[in-house]
C-alpha cells in the first residue's frame, strides 16, 4: 500500500488545473458592446433628414419624446440650425404639425392635441395653408374623402381660434360659398375632396373626422 502524500507545512495542496473557456469570454465581451452600443443609439436617438448634430447639442432637446425628427437648415446670423419635432410630426417653419390616422369628434380632437402639449392647428398664412393642403391630399386614396379638424370654430356668433389667435377675414381658405349653416355647423375641417388650397368647410362638432394639431418647433 503506498502512503498517502502530505503537503508539507507552507505548501499547498496541489488542485487539478481549470478549464479555460474561450467561447465564454467571446460572448460576455460580445453582449457588453451590444449593452454599449444600445445605450448609445438611446441616448442619441434623433432622426435626421440631414445634417448630424452632436449628442452636446441633442441634449438640449425637451425630454418628453424619445425620438426627434430634425431638419437641417440656415438662420442669418445663426449659421446653421436644426428645427426639431417629435418623430411622426412633420416640421414647417417654426411649427410640428400631427396629422391623425384615427378620427373622433372636434372636442376629442381639442382634447387629444392637448394632450400631448399641442392645438388644433391654427392657420396664419398662405403659405402654411399650401403645406397642410398638400400634405393632407397625399393620404387621399381612390375616390375616398378624408376631412381633418382644424383649431377653428363658431362661438357666440364669432369664429374663433382655439389660441385666441384673431380671425383674419383677410387670411381665410373657404371653400366658394361656405361657411353656410350657422346653426349647426360650428366646426371647420379641411376638405381634401377640393383640388386647390381653398379647401375649408364647415360642419356639425359631432362627425368624427381626422385631426391636424400644432405645435412650436424646437430649434438647436
Amino acid at each position: 500500500m503506498t502512503p498517502m502524500r502530505k503537503s508539507s507545512p507552507g505548501t499547498a495542496a496541489p488542485t487539478k488545473e481549470r478549464k479555460r473557456c474561450p467561447w465564454l469570454s467571446f460572448w460576455v465581451i460580445l453582449v457588453c458592446a451590444v449593452v454599449l452600443k444600445a445605450c448609445v443609439i438611446y441616448g442619441c436617438m434623433v432622426t435626421l433628414l440631414m445634417g448630424n448634430p452632436s449628442c452636446e447639442v441633442l441634449k438640449d432637446l425637451p425630454q418628453g419624446s424619445a425620438e426627434w425628427h430634425c431638419v437641417v437648415g440656415r438662420d442669418e446670423g445663426k449659421g446653421r440650425v436644426s428645427t426639431c419635432c417629435p418623430l411622426g410630426w412633420e416640421p414647417f417653419q417654426t411649427s410640428c404639425y400631427y396629422f391623425s390616422k384615427d378620427i373622433m369628434n372636434w372636442d376629442n380632437s381639442q382634447r387629444n392635441c392637448t394632450g400631448m402639449g399641442s392645438h388644433l392647428v391654427v392657420i396664419n398664412t398662405g403659405a402654411e395653408q399650401d403645406f397642410i393642403s398638400s400634405y393632407v391630399k397625399r393620404t387621399v386614396i381612390g375616390i375616398r374623402v378624408e376631412n381633418y379638424y382644424i383649431g377653428l370654430a363658431l362661438e357666440k356668433g364669432h369664429w374663433r381660434w382655439v389660441d385666441l389667435t384673431p380671425y383674419n377675414e383677410t387670411a381665410v381658405f373657404w371653400i366658394p360659398g361656405e361657411p353656410n349653416n350657422l346653426i349647426v355647423e360650428k366646426c371647420v375641417a379641411v376638405d381634401t375632396s377640393q383640388k386647390d388650397n381653398r379647401n375649408w368647410n364647415n360642419f356639425p362638432c359631432i362627425p368624427p373626422f381626422h385631426r391636424i394639431c400644432e405645435t412650436a418647433a424646437t430649434n438647436i
